[in-house]
């Protein structure tokens, strides 16, 4: 038994505590074959690219409980859609199948075609501007 305890610390003191960002931090832009794979024209990537990293920076697992149905995925496809994803095929019965990044694609290009941008659009309350007086 202490054999193993000793050779257990070793191999402990042999791995690296921490990986390197590199390895471990997911990117948005290794999707862009499979986007156009699924049917996304090569004109809309830069803008999909760029709702990914603000949805879910890369993470295909990522998971929004605040949103109210919760939203799933790369592009945060929101439950809400639950409905016409099952109506389309793309969902059979979980929103949590949209953690796959093919079927996440899929239904954001069929949220995509049936509404634009809209389900993406950031919804801000403007600004106030007070006029300046004397």
């Amino acid at each position: 038994m202490k054999r193993l305890l000793g050779v257990l610390a070793a191999a402990a003191l042999l791995v690296p505590a921490t990986q390197t960002k590199a390895a471990t931090e997911p990117d948005c832009l290794r999707f862009t074959a499979l986007a156009l794979e699924v049917g996304w024209a090569k004109r809309e990537i830069p803008r999909l690219m760029q709702i990914c990293k603000r949805e879910s920076k890369g993470f295909a697992r990522a998971w929004n409980q605040r949103d109210e149905p919760d939203s799933y995925g790369l592009l945060q496809i929101n439950g809400s859609n639950k409905r016409f994803l099952v109506e389309s095929g793309i969902v059979r019965k979980a929103m949590t199948e949209l953690w796959s990044p093919r079927k996440n694609l899929k239904a954001a290009l069929a949220l995509f075609k049936r509404h634009g941008w809209e389900p993406w659009k950031v919804h801000t309350k403007p600004k106030i501007v007070v006029p300046y007086t004397r």
